[in-house]
């Protein structure tokens, strides 16, 4: 009977493990991570931003679209600190220019898959990404994670990996600035992002402190060579 309750007891906590976690992939097929550089203090960015909205209800996402917003903080000084700005995503698309991988600096400015693209306003959505590059696979438990990459090539560069919080439903009322009087409503927000170094296909982390509100939170995790932003391969989300 003891020997009895003790596995009982073994397998409910297994399925309390189990039922806490989270597990997500990219599938083999390169997914299309989809930057927005823009700002609360931009004038021109507003139509951008409701252009990546509108993949909240595509059924594709996470699987093959991965939006995020990287809110700059170049345009602070026009009277309008955005509250969502990073200077790490600053950092990300200066980084981005001096690779020539965008022709300057400016918002509302997107990167699909490392390259610039301007083709949002006529083309509708990006296409999906045809290449074969391996798969991404992540575990959340409880507030750590895992993730492990299965490359369809041999690749002897140093792998980096990148994660961010992205939050969801997120409004705010625009006081100043080229906005002045807007009420802007954005989602797929950066909210926080960092990079770890691991083995080639093997990392561990620590998921991040929510400290703004958002009405969804989501976790994306990304892989690219160590002094290249272009992202590999990539994996989301909700948590």
């Amino acid at each position: 009977m003891h020997k009895y309750s003790l596995m009982v007891g073994l397998l409910l906590l297994q399925a309390i493990a189990e039922a806490d976690s989270l597990y997500f992939q990219s599938g083999s097929q390169q997914t299309q991570m989809i930057e927005l550089y823009t700002s609360q203090g931009c004038s021109s960015c507003p139509p951008a931003e409701k252009f990546l909205n509108q993949y909240v209800d595509d059924e594709l996402l996470w699987k093959h679209y991965i939006p995020m917003a990287f809110h700059v903080d170049y345009w602070d000084y026009l009277g309008w600190k955005d509250r969502y700005a990073l200077a790490e995503n600053t950092q990300r698309q200066y980084l981005y220019a001096q690779l020539k991988n965008i022709s300057t600096v400016y918002t509302p400015g997107f990167v699909v898959n490392g390259k610039e693209w301007r083709g949002w306003r006529y083309q509708g959505k990006k296409p999906l990404a045809t290449s074969k590059v391996g798969n991404l696979s992540v575990t959340v438990t409880d507030q750590t994670f895992s993730a492990r990459f299965g490359s369809t090539a041999q690749l002897k560069d140093t792998l980096v990996l990148h994660y961010a919080l992205l939050g969801m439903g997120l409004e705010t009322d625009i006081e100043a600035g080229e906005n002045r009087g807007r009420h802007s409503q954005h989602d797929f927000v950066v909210l926080w992002q960092k990079r770890i170094l691991g083995s080639r296909n093997h990392w561990q982390g620590r998921l991040p402190v929510r400290t703004q509100k958002a009405k969804r939170y989501a976790l994306v995790v990304w892989l690219s060579r160590l002094q290249d932003p272009v992202p590999l391969q990539a994996a989301a989300s909700y948590l």
